[in-house]
């Protein structure tokens, strides 16, 4: 029974949302953010200066992730108690993951630099994915609530600047 159950809240809750970031409708590659992230990742010169454009990118995702997770708490704002704290859990567990990788890695050892920015690239992608998260979550439930149970949007998402 528990495994159906499971079963039935993965399909009913991931299924239309996979759909919605798979057909990216609402969320395309070819962002603002990600565009202008590939320019300036070409414009750097010295460490200092990539650290910057990383720096901004991650900031400018996490800006967009909490965007996209005050959009989601406007259709479902019963649920934003537990929306909110599910977002700090994840922030949380993802400070720790950071100070593993810090207390771990010997930041001074040779090829630090790729190292760190793998690193750096991924909390990108984190920030980055978690937004997306929030947005399917959006258009699953605003499908769900409208009158025919096809929600269409016109307008793509704002993105944080």
């Amino acid at each position: 029974m528990k495994k159906n159950l499971v079963l039935s809240c993965f399909v009913l809750f991931c299924f239309p949302c996979f759909s919605q970031v798979i057909n990216n409708d609402f969320f395309p590659n070819d962002n603002q953010i990600d565009k202008q992230y590939e320019i300036d990742m070409q414009n750097w010169i010295t460490n200092y200066e990539w650290r910057v454009v990383v720096g901004k990118y991650i900031e400018l995702w996490k800006k967009q992730m909490y965007l996209e997770m005050e959009r989601l708490i406007t259709v479902i704002p019963d649920s934003e108690d537990v929306i909110r704290e599910n977002q700090k859990k994840w922030e949380e567990s993802l400070e720790l993951s950071y100070k593993l990788v810090f207390d771990t890695v010997n930041l001074n050892a040779v090829g630090r630099e790729d190292l760190i920015g793998n690193f750096s690239a991924g909390r990108i992608t984190q920030y980055r994915e978690r937004t997306k998260y929030y947005l399917c979550l959006f258009y699953t439930v605003k499908d769900q609530k409208s009158e025919d149970g096809c929600y269409t949007d016109t307008h793509k998402p704002e993105l944080a600047k």
